[in-house]
C-alpha cells in the first residue's frame, strides 16, 4: 500500500518539477556574455562538427536533465548567498500546510484505496511542506530577478525533433492534414487494443484536422503477430484494411493463417483466392519488416508506439516526437493540439 501511494505521489511530485523547471527561465536575465547556442564539440577532417550535428534523443534528454538540475541549483545557491544581505529574501515559508490542503489532496488523487486520511496524512504533509516550499523559493527567485540581483545564463535546449516518414502507412482522418498521429502496433498485444477506442474517439474529434496513420511492429514473443499484419496488408489490396484491422484486435489469441483466412471471407473480400494466395506467399512480409526497422529507428521498442508531430502530406515527412503506450486519451490531445498550434 505505502509503495503504491509513494508511486502516486512521486508522479504529482514529479509535475511539480515539470512547472518549476519551465517556470525558472520564464523569468531569467542574461547579460552581454556572448554564447553560442550550438558549440562546436570538434574537428572532422579540419571540419567543424557542432552539437547539433551529433544531438540525438539521448543526447537531447541529457542536456535537458542538465538544464533543469542547473535551473533549480543556481536558484538555490543563490537564494542562500542573498538572504545574508537582503533581508526580502526568505528561504522558509510563512504559509504552512492546513487539513484542508491535506483533504483536497486525499480526495483529488483518490488515496482512499491506499489507507484512511489519518494514515496517509503524515505523508500528505510532507507532500504539501515539499510543494509549498518549492513555490515560495520561486516567487523569492523571482522577486530576486526583478530586482537585479540574479543574472542567469542558462538558456534551454532548443527543441528536438525526430524526423520520420510514413511511408506505406494506412491512413485514416485527414490524409492532407499538417499533424500526424501514426502507431506502430501489433494486433496480438493487448495494449495496442485497448487503446483502439482512444484512437477511434480522437479520429472522431479531430476529424480533418489531424492524419492517423498505422504501421506494423509485431512483437518476436507474439507468435502470429507477424501473419495478421500481413493478411491486414493482404486485405487492404481489396480496400478492406479497416474491416480486418477491427477483427483481429477483438480477436488477439486466434490469428492462425487459417483464422486469417476465415476472417477475409467475414469481412467479404473481393476474391477470397487473391487473398489467400496473398498470405501463403508472403507478399508484405518486406513491408512489415520495414515497418518494424523504421520504428526501432525512431526509439521504439515496445508496442503500441505512436510517432506526433508536423507532417508534410507530399513527402510524407514528420517531424515530431515518439510517445510509448496505450496513454490516456488526455495525453494524445495535449501532445496533438501542441503541434497544431505551430501550423
Amino acid at each position: 500500500m505505502k509503495n503504491i501511494f509513494a508511486l502516486r505521489f512521486y508522479k504529482i511530485l514529479f509535475s511539480l518539477c515539470i512547472i518549476t523547471f519551465v517556470f525558472v527561465p520564464a523569468f531569467a536575465q542574461t547579460s552581454g556574455t556572448a554564447y553560442h547556442p550550438n558549440p562546436v564539440i570538434g574537428l572532422v577532417d579540419g571540419v567543424p562538427v557542432t552539437f547539433e550535428d551529433v544531438r540525438n534523443k539521448k543526447a537531447n534528454d541529457l542536456s535537458l536533465q542538465l538544464y533543469q538540475q542547473l535551473s533549480v541549483r543556481l536558484m538555490e545557491y543563490a537564494l542562500e548567498k542573498l538572504t545574508a544581505k537582503h533581508p526580502e529574501i526568505k528561504l522558509t515559508p510563512e504559509r504552512k500546510a492546513t487539513l484542508r490542503d491535506i483533504i483536497k489532496i486525499y480526495e483529488q488523487n483518490n488515496l482512499q484505496e491506499s489507507g484512511t486520511l489519518d494514515q496517509l496524512r503524515p505523508q500528505i504533509t510532507q507532500f504539501l511542506e515539499q510543494q509549498i516550499r518549492s513555490q515560495h523559493l520561486l516567487d523569492q527567485y523571482s522577486l530576486a530577478l526583478e530586482k537585479g540581483w540574479i543574472v542567469s545564463h542558462l538558456e534551454a535546449p532548443s527543441d528536438f525533433l525526430l524526423q520520420g516518414n510514413i511511408k506505406t502507412a494506412y491512413l485514416r482522418g485527414n490524409k492532407k492534414a499538417s499533424v500526424i498521429l501514426l502507431e506502430y502496433s501489433d494486433y496480438q498485444c493487448p495494449f495496442c487494443g485497448r487503446v483502439q477506442t482512444t484512437i477511434q474517439k480522437l479520429i472522431k474529434n479531430y476529424q480533418d484536422r489531424v492524419a492517423f496513420g498505422y504501421r506494423h511492429f509485431p512483437l518476436a514473443f507474439h507468435r502470429e503477430a507477424d501473419e495478421a499484419a500481413i493478411a491486414s496488408e493482404c486485405a487492404r489490396e481489396q480496400n478492406k484494411f479497416e474491416e480486418i484491422h477491427l477483427l483481429l484486435y477483438e480477436n488477439p489469441k486466434a490469428q492462425a493463417v487459417d483464422d486469417l483466412k476465415k476472417y477475409a471471407r467475414k469481412i467479404k473480400v473481393k476474391s477470397p483466392e487473391k487473398f489467400d494466395q496473398c498470405l501463403d506467399s508472403e507478399r508484405y512480409r518486406g513491408l512489415v519488416n520495414e515497418d518494424m526497422k523504421d520504428g526501432a529507428a525512431l526509439g521504439i521498442t515496445g508496442t503500441p508506439g505512436f510517432f506526433v508531430g508536423l507532417f508534410d502530406p507530399k513527402s510524407g515527412g514528420i517531424q515530431g516526437e515518439v510517445l510509448s503506450g496505450a496513454q490516456p486519451y488526455s495525453t494524445f490531445q495535449q501532445t496533438l493540439d501542441k503541434y497544431l498550434s505551430r501550423r
